[in-house]
């Protein structure tokens, strides 16, 4: 067991140096970059290489889980751990994550006690909701949150499962289709840069609904990231 952990820790680091570069490289050429994957480690190399190139870098993470475990079950780049890997190996000033409802006690401390994470989570919204307050009041709360350039890391377990029913890791709540596609239009019209994202964690179904759910997601961020850039 441990020579097979330390076998997929090996090759995973290979890929994520692979994926830095290759996002390095285009970077280097003036290009954006937005990274489709399998779960949410896919991350780690690309995000790397945004915080090099962009010092005021802040981080939206939507996703049912907060992925802020150390080494989960041992297993240095799990998908458990991304954010986690993100705040120790780069200078990213700030992580604002919506959506979060399936976390570990451990988790929720880090979010209480680092300053560089902001945290609301999916039974805020929910709260805040019921209470009356509109979408767009707690909307505008998680973008006051974010630096001036943003990138986006979108896992689709973020949104209700019935949006997205053959992921790996489904967690019932969640953001709609709109709630999401508005935050990522709010942020736009704030003044902020969306300069790259990523959709990870996508799992075609028998049908066509996760792709077609997903694909909806990926054209937003694809035009908010031109958007971005053009700035």
């Amino acid at each position: 067991h441990q020579k097979n952990l330390e076998r997929y820790n090996e090759e995973c680091r290979r890929v994520h140096e692979m994926t830095r570069s290759e996002t390095e490289k285009q970077l280097s050429k003036n290009r954006a970059v937005i990274t489709v994957g399998g779960d949410h480690s896919c991350a780690e190399g690309p995000i790397q290489a945004y915080a090099q190139k962009f010092p005021n870098l802040s981080i939206l993470h939507i996703d049912a889980h907060a992925d802020l475990r150390v080494a989960y079950e041992g297993f240095t780049y799990s998908h458990a751990s991304i954010m986690d890997r993100v705040l120790e190996t780069t200078t990213v000033k700030k992580l604002v994550q919506l959506g979060i409802r399936d976390v570990s006690p451990g988790e929720v401390k880090r979010t209480e006690d680092d300053p560089r994470i902001a945290t609301f989570f999916d039974w805020d919204l929910k709260d805040h909701l019921q209470d009356g307050g509109s979408y767009k009041a707690f909307a505008e709360k998680v973008i006051s949150e974010l630096t001036e350039d943003v990138y986006v890391s979108f896992d689709i377990d973020g949104l209700d499962p019935k949006l997205c029913p053959s992921t790996g890791t489904p967690v019932p709540g969640g953001l709609e289709f709109e709630q999401a596609t508005a935050l990522i239009r709010a942020v736009v019209k704030s003044g902020r840069r969306i300069v790259g994202a990523d959709l990870l964690e996508v799992s075609p179904g028998a049908d066509d609904w996760d792709g077609n759910v997903g694909a909806r997601i990926l054209y937003a961020l694809t035009l908010a990231v031109y958007q971005g850039i053009r700035k």
